[in-house]
């Protein structure tokens, strides 16, 4: 772990002397590493982060969280530590990229198809589509929610090598912001913002929920029987 602790000294030395002590990050972003190890939550807790958020988890592990609501939790980093190693985990049950039918990005890559269709509000076009938009979003997001056990829920909207062209993809995401909270004035308890993983953690404290806890690793990492990420570093030549 000496990499880690080295790289993480440098970068955050280098990001107060250029922004202050406010630019110093409190979240960790581990989004596409294939697992996750407890002493990498026990590091980042006392490098100072409130939280972490990841992606990756074996989907046996994943499939039985879903079901209980237990994608976000208190990892528990080290015994001797105690609390001092504690750190919020929140586990993207979507993945890191947008849901279908909400990816604005003009081409797309290889990993995640753009190009679906934006959102047209002018009521005299014939490809009006604002309330198929809204109401698809909207039960998405109730779906969605049965994943977590707050009425917080997290969207990221973006993922590898985006944006080769940002302002239509905010554009839609304005649009698709208005119209939603517009729903609100027709009973709809969806509220849609533009947030951050701190934003997000702070509705969660505000929740006041009761989370389960963890203090193993998320090893090993697979995503279906037999299809373990698992054995590629060694010690040994091919």
């Amino acid at each position: 772990y000496q990499s880690i602790v080295d790289q993480m000294t440098w970068g955050h030395r280098r990001l107060q002397d250029t922004f202050g002590t406010c630019g110093i990050p409190k979240i960790g972003w581990q989004i596409d590493p294939f697992g996750h190890s407890r002493e990498q939550a026990s590091i980042f807790a006392q490098i100072g982060f409130d939280g972490l958020f990841l992606q990756r988890l074996d989907y046996d592990d994943q499939n039985k969280r879903r079901a209980e609501k237990r994608m976000e939790l208190i990892w528990q980093g080290s015994d001797d530590l105690g609390s001092a190693a504690d750190m919020f985990t929140h586990a993207m049950e979507m993945g890191y990229g947008p849901p279908s039918g909400l990816n604005w990005e003009l081409a797309g890559n290889s990993f995640n198809q753009g190009n679906d269709d934006p959102i047209i509000d002018d009521p005299e076009s014939e490809d009006y589509n604002v309330d198929k938009t809204v109401d698809w979003f909207i039960n998405y997001a109730k779906q969605y929610a049965n994943n977590y056990a707050t009425n917080n829920i997290l969207f990221p909207m973006g993922t590898d090598f985006y944006y080769q062209s940002a302002e239509p993809y905010f554009k839609n995401m304005d649009k698709l912001i208005k119209y939603v909270n517009e729903r609100k004035a027709k009973g709809s308890n969806i509220n849609a913002f533009y947030s951050t993983p701190t934003c997000y953690m702070h509705g969660i404290h505000l929740s006041n929920y009761t989370f389960t806890t963890k203090k193993d690793d998320f090893f090993p990492y697979a995503t279906a029987p037999h299809s373990f990420f698992t054995g590629y570093f060694t010690s040994r030549p091919a």
